[in-house]
């Protein structure tokens, strides 16, 4: 992880807006979500749910994958960056799950 210290402080800068978090928080512990529903979820518009996403995803927390007309968003947990980051976390879901099979 010593290549990807500078890559620390911008992942817990995106993370440090309470709504992005969130939303974070609900891509470790769901499969994926669109960002149709995760403006719903958050009862914001889907242009600010997208602007969010695309932050997380930029700093490699997420990854976008188009299906269709939806574009739809994960955690990145293969990511050995972000599954530290998950590893030293009290993380619920499906994070949790798949560390102890």
């Amino acid at each position: 992880m010593a290549d990807d210290d500078g890559r620390v402080p911008i992942l817990f800068s995106a993370l440090s807006d309470s709504r992005r978090f969130g939303m974070f928080r609900l891509l470790v512990d769901r499969e994926d979500i669109c960002v149709s529903e995760m403006a719903d979820i958050f009862g914001i518009s889907v242009p600010a749910a997208s602007q969010q996403l695309r932050i997380l995803e930029m700093t490699g927390l997420i990854r976008r994958e188009r299906r269709g007309k939806n574009t739809c968003y994960a955690a990145n947990c293969e990511d050995p960056v972000v599954k530290s980051l998950l590893g030293t976390c009290c993380w619920q879901g499906r994070n949790k799950k798949e560390q102890k099979t």
